[in-house]
């Protein structure tokens, strides 16, 4: 049969079967195809990203609620420095011995007297007191100072001349006197300003923002040892004649809380007394200090007294009467020993005084050490609300914890009420780094408040 190219006639079952639907695709594409196109995971992520950052908008109001615009007061530091625990003293090896090092306390230049606050520096950062001196932690050949530059702090540095001294009183009691030999201008992160290969003093002004600070170098001229103090001591459970008073130490040991400041502890000394003379014995006028291993003084407080066996020791002991007592100190964490004096006296003006061994390991505790400055105060709108924003750093080794009990507020009108923190708390602060914070206190019926914020206080006035 001859083939045929035209068309062909459709039979009685073409006519009844219907066309079989196909689907609409564009112009040169193919069927859908599995992982989706890269456009398709891009389009994918950014409707995620839209979505998570709705959802950080929605919850922005609860977990940093927003400054509102208000009435802003005026903020005063009440304490230059802070009262917590300084930390550990330095330690450096000599043979197969560690010894412990005194710390700087007080600095003399220029005809003023400056109390040493320690820090750890790094960077260029440093912290500033008004009212202090800091001393760079573990700077012990050639000590590192630094100054806040006040007008009054300018003043004094540019009068000191070649040769004029400078006095560091260390803990242990002992002075140094150094001798200044040149001013210069140092790169505010300069390194070479830490080097301890000289016995000296450097003395560097601190200001806001500055490319350069002025420095003071000084050098070693003598160190006048501190006079020996006391006489023998007597061991734990030994008992002694003081006056009329007849003493012994039972035990010295150590308690920790959350409530005290961080890098704290309580030291408790638990001890006897009988009066063995005619007269009655004030106890309230006991003089009853700790010293520890490297010469550091701590005087009792009242406040945790109450944390020892007997608590403090209170009214008139009579003739003849025996009585127990505790003596509480607040302490830092690495209490330096391995021995702790303790000196009793039963009167502040007379020179009879008992001194107690206590043998003491120290623990070994990595602090941290907060510094705290109040950034803005105001009302906000309403009035009903007190805002606090302040700056929070870790400049100690350790990591800070920072909780509700850490802040208070006052006035005349009683305590204040914490509304809101922002963040919430805890606030983990690691070393070495800063945070923002705010506060809403509940507004006080007072002219003004005091805040205070992990021992920093500051005084907000101004309020309406």
């Amino acid at each position: 049969m001859p083939e045929s190219n035209g068309p062909q006639p459709k039979t009685p079952v073409d006519e009844e079967r219907p066309p079989i639907p196909q689907p609409e695709t564009p112009p040169g594409k193919g069927r859908p195809r599995w992982p989706p196109p890269p456009v398709a995971v891009a389009v994918g992520g950014v409707v995620l990203a839209l979505i998570a950052l709705v959802v950080l908008l929605a919850l922005r109001p609860l977990l940093f609620p927003a400054r509102s615009a208000g009435i802003p007061l005026e903020i005063t530091r009440v304490s230059s420095t802070s009262p917590l625990a300084l930390p550990p003293p330095p330690i450096v090896e000599v043979g197969d011995a560690q010894v412990v090092l005194p710390v700087p306390v007080v600095l003399e230049a220029g005809g003023r007297s400056f109390p040493v606050q320690a820090a750890f520096v790094g960077e260029g950062a440093w912290p500033a007191y008004p009212d202090a001196a800091v001393w760079v932690y573990g700077t012990v050949v050639n000590y590192v100072l630094g100054l806040e530059a006040t007008e009054e702090n300018q003043a004094l540095v540019a009068r000191l001349q070649s040769g004029d001294p400078l006095l560091l009183e260390l803990s242990n009691g002992a002075q140094i006197t150094f001798h200044v030999t040149r001013q210069e201008e140092v790169p505010a992160d300069d390194p070479a300003l830490f080097d301890q290969s000289r016995p000296g003093l450097t003395l560097v002004l601190l200001g806001e923002g500055e490319e350069g600070r002025p420095a003071v170098f000084a050098d070693f001229d003598q160190v006048e040892e501190p006079a020996p103090t006391g006489g023998p001591t007597v061991d734990v459970g030994q008992p002694v004649q003081v006056g009329d008073a007849r003493v012994t130490v039972v035990e010295g040991h150590t308690q920790t809380s959350h409530d005290l400041p961080p890098g704290t502890m309580v030291y408790l000394v638990e001890f006897s007394l009988q009066n063995t003379g005619s007269s009655p014995l004030d106890a309230g006028a006991f003089v009853m200090d700790l010293v520890d291993g490297v010469g550091n003084r701590y005087l009792p407080s009242l406040s945790v007294a109450g944390w020892g066996w007997h608590g403090l020791l209170m009214g008139e002991v009579a003739p003849g009467a025996e009585v127990n007592g505790t003596a509480a100190y607040i302490v830092p964490e690495g209490l330096v020993g391995p021995t702790l004096t303790w000196v009793f006296g039963p009167r502040p003006g007379s020179e009879l005084r008992a001194r107690f061994a206590i043998p003491h390991t120290p623990s070994a505790v990595v602090s941290a050490w907060p510094e705290v400055e109040v950034l803005e105060a105001f009302l906000g709108e309403g009035g009903t609300a007190l805002h606090v924003v302040a700056g929070v750093t870790n400049a100690g080794p350790g990591p800070l914890i920072v909780t509700a009990d850490d802040i208070s507020l006052s006035s005349s009108a009683g305590p204040g009420e914490l509304v809101v923190a922002a963040p919430p708390f805890p606030w983990n602060i690691a070393a070495g780094e800063s945070r923002e914070v705010e506060l809403q206190f509940a507004r006080p019926e007072a002219s003004s408040a005091i805040v205070t914020i992990l021992g920093y206080t500051f005084e907000i006035s101004g309020l309406p």
